[in-house]
C-alpha cells in the first residue's frame, strides 16, 4: 500500500467515508474558489465533529501533507482553495461546513462561534436576544462563515464595528519542530490534553464571567475614532494592519481556528434608510466628511453603488437578490452547491455549452422585471451616484436637518425610504459582489483571465472615490462594477477586460495608479492568491506556521516547506 492509499485509509477511519471526497467531480465545489483560484486536491474531507477535526490534523501532520482549511468558500481573492498544482506537497482540503454551532455566554453578551458557524446562523441565534453579530447581511448573503471573516479581517458594512477581530480563540499550530498543538487563548478553562479541551467545549462543561476572562479586546472597539478623523493621510482599515493582527485574527488560514470567542451588539430598536441620488462624485465625498464631522452618533450603514453597477446587478445577478428575498440568506449557500454539482454534470454532457445553467439563470433574469421599488428605479434613471444611509431611528431628525443643509446649496436629492425600499436597496447593494461573476459565467469567460477585482482602502482625506483609469487603460476594460463601504472609504472595483488584454500588467498598472495615491489593498478581502503580502502579515504567518504547512503560497509567499525558495 503505497502512502496516498494509507492515507486515505486514515482519513476514511476517521471521517467516514461519504466524508471524503476523492473523486474529481466530487471534489469540484471546493477545489475551485467562488470568483477566482483553481487547483488539485488529493482528497476533500468534511468532520463532523471537532475531535475529528483534530484526529484529521494529526494524521495530515503525521503524512506531511499541506492542510488547507476552507469554511464556506466564499471569499473571493481564492486564498480558500489551491492555486495551481505547483505546490512541493499533496493537498488535503478540510472544508469546515458541518462544524457549524454558537454558543452564549455572559449574558448574551458573547459568543463562541464554532468552524462552520455563518453569519447568517449567527444572526438568526442573536435575534430572539435582540442582540447582533459583528457583522450583519452583506456576505452573509452567500453564506460566508464568521471564522472566515476573523482570519481575514473582514471589515464588513457596519461603520461602527470595524474590522473582524478578537484576541480570544482555541486554535491548532504546527510547531518549528513539527508537533501539532492546540492553543487555548480563548480566556475559559477547559482541561489540559486536546480531547479534555475539545470535549468541554462541545458539551459546555466550563464556566465564564470571571474578571480575567474579559482581559483581551474581542472586537476594534476604536474604529470609529479612526473614521472621524477625515483629515488622516492614510486609510481607516486595510489586511495586514498589524493592529489587527493576533493569533487566528488575520492568520489567513495559517492556524486551524476550532473556535472564536466575539462580542454582540445591543440590537436596534428601529431603523431607517436614507436614500441619496447625485451626479457629482466631489459633493458625495463632501457629504461624507460633512456628517462624519457633524453627526453625534455615526450611521449605522452606507453603501455606495454606481449606476454601472446597478445596471449590472439588475441584468446578471436579479436572481440572487430575487432568492435572497424569497427564500432568505440562508438558502445561498445550498443553491450555490446545486448550481455547483449541475454544472459537473452539464461539462460530461457534450452536446450541451458547459454554461448551460447560467444560460438558463440569465434567460430568467432578462425576461422578468427588475420587481425593484419604483422610487429606486427613477432615482437610477436620473443619477450616476448612489449612496444608502442607514441609521437608529431616533437619528432620522437630525440627519434629516443635516441633509437639508448640505443639499441647500449643492447638487442632489435624497428620500427617506419605506420599509421596502429599503430592503430593495441594501438587496442591490449587496447583489453586486456577484454581478461581474454572473456576466462572465454567462457569456463563457475565465474569470481568472478576464475578471480583476479591486478591494481598495483609501486614505481618510482623500479626495477622489472611484479609481479614474487613464485612457489607455479605459480602453482595455469591456464592463465595470463599482460599488463600497463609503464612510469607510473601502472602495470595490471589478473589471471584466476585453479579450486579449495582458491582465497581469493591467493589474499591475493599476495598483502603481493606487499606491500614488496612498491607497491600501486589499482592504478587507484578504490578499488570498491575488495580492502580495506586506512584510507584517508575512511574519505574522511565519510565527504561526513555521514549517509552512497550512496554507501555503498565500499572499505570493514561498509554497515551500519551511517557506525555502
Amino acid at each position: 500500500m503505497n502512502n496516498r492509499q494509507e492515507l486515505t485509509r486514515k482519513l476514511h477511519e476517521i471521517a467516514g467515508e461519504k466524508q471524503v471526497l476523492l473523486s474529481e467531480d466530487d471534489k469540484a465545489f471546493y477545489t475551485k474558489g467562488f470568483r477566482v483560484g483553481q487547483g488539485e486536491a488529493l482528497a476533500v474531507v468534511l468532520p463532523q465533529t471537532l475531535l475529528q477535526l483534530w484526529q484529521l490534523l494529526e494524521v495530515c501532520v503525521a503524512e506531511d501533507v499541506i492542510i488547507l482549511m476552507q469554511a464556506s468558500n466564499t471569499g473571493v481573492t481564492g486564498g480558500s482553495t489551491p492555486d495551481g498544482n505547483d505546490y512541493d506537497r499533496d493537498i488535503v482540503i478540510i472544508s469546515t461546513r458541518l462544524l457549524t454551532g454558537v454558543q452564549v455566554i455572559d449574558d448574551h453578551q458573547q459568543v463562541i462561534a464554532f468552524p462552520g458557524t455563518t453569519l447568517t446562523e449567527l444572526e438568526d441565534t442573536l435575534k430572539p436576544l435582540q442582540r447582533e453579530p459583528h457583522s450583519v447581511i452583506g456576505s452573509s448573503c452567500i453564506g460566508a462563515s464568521v471564522i472566515g471573516g476573523l482570519c481575514n479581517n473582514s471589515g464588513g458594512s457596519l461603520i461602527r464595528r470595524g474590522p473582524a477581530f478578537t484576541e480570544k480563540s482555541l486554535f491548532a499550530r504546527i510547531t518549528d519542530d513539527g508537533h501539532l498543538e492546540l492553543v487555548n487563548h480563548l480566556g475559559i478553562e477547559l482541561g489540559d490534553t486536546p480531547e479534555r479541551i475539545i470535549n468541554a467545549l462541545e458539551t459546555r462543561e466550563y464556566t465564564t464571567g470571571d474578571a480575567a476572562d474579559w482581559q483581551g479586546k474581542i472586537w476594534a472597539d476604536d474604529y470609529s475614532e479612526q473614521l472621524r478623523d477625515t483629515h488622516a493621510a492614510s486609510p481607516a482599515r486595510f489586511n495586514g494592519d498589524k493592529r489587527y493582527l493576533y493569533d487566528s485574527a488575520g492568520c489567513a488560514g495559517k492556524v486551524v481556528v476550532f473556535a472564536a470567542r466575539l462580542p454582540t451588539f445591543a440590537a436596534s430598536e428601529a431603523t431607517r434608510t436614507f436614500y441619496i441620488g447625485s451626479n457629482d462624485e466631489s459633493e458625495l465625498i463632501g457629504l461624507r466628511r460633512f456628517l462624519l464631522e457633524k453627526m453625534d452618533e455615526l450611521p449605522l450603514q452606507a453603501e455606495y453603488i454606481h449606476a454601472g453597477a446597478f445596471d449590472l446587478t439588475l441584468r446578471y445577478a436579479k436572481h440572487m437578490y430575487l432568492a435572497i428575498r424569497k427564500l432568505g440568506p440562508q438558502a445561498i449557500p445550498g443553491l450555490m452547491a446545486n448550481k455547483a454539482r449541475w454544472d459537473v454534470r452539464i461539462r460530461h454532457a457534450r452536446f450541451l455549452p458547459h454554461n448551460f445553467t447560467d444560460k438558463l439563470i440569465q434567460g430568467f433574469n432578462q425576461i422578468t422585471p427588475s420587481f425593484i421599488a419604483p422610487r429606486i428605479m427613477d432615482y437610477r434613471r436620473r443619477f450616476v451616484h448612489h449612496l444608502m444611509i442607514k441609521i437608529e431611528a431616533r437619528q432620522a431628525e437630525q440627519l434629516t436637518a443635516l441633509l437639508e443643509e448640505y443639499f441647500s446649496q449643492r447638487p442632489g436629492e435624497y428620500f427617506l425610504c419605506d420599509d421596502r425600499e429599503a430592503a430593495d436597496a441594501f438587496l442591490i447593494r449587496f447583489a453586486v459582489g456577484g454581478c461581474t461573476i454572473s456576466y462572465c459565467d454567462y457569456l463563457g469567460y475565465d474569470t481568472n483571465q478576464r475578471l480583476i477585482a479591486f478591494d481598495v482602502a483609501l486614505r481618510r482625506n482623500d479626495d477622489q472615490w472611484r479609481i479614474h483609469l487613464p485612457p489607455h487603460l479605459a480602453a482595455q476594460v469591456q464592463a465595470d462594477s463599482c460599488c463600497g463601504h463609503f464612510f469607510c472609504f473601502v472602495n470595490h472595483q471589478d473589471y471584466v477586460l476585453k479579450a486579449g488584454v495582458d491582465a497581469k500588467k493591467f493589474k499591475q498598472e493599476v495598483m502603481e495608479y493606487l499606491e500614488q495615491r496612498g491607497a491600501r489593498y486589499p482592504a478587507e478581502h484578504n490578499v488570498g492568491h491575488l495580492y502580495q503580502a506586506s512584510c507584517e502579515h508575512e511574519q505574522h504567518w511565519r510565527e504561526l506556521d513555521p514549517t509552512n504547512t497550512c496554507n501555503p503560497g498565500i499572499g505570493k509567499t514561498s509554497r515551500k516547506k519551511f517557506w525555502g525558495k
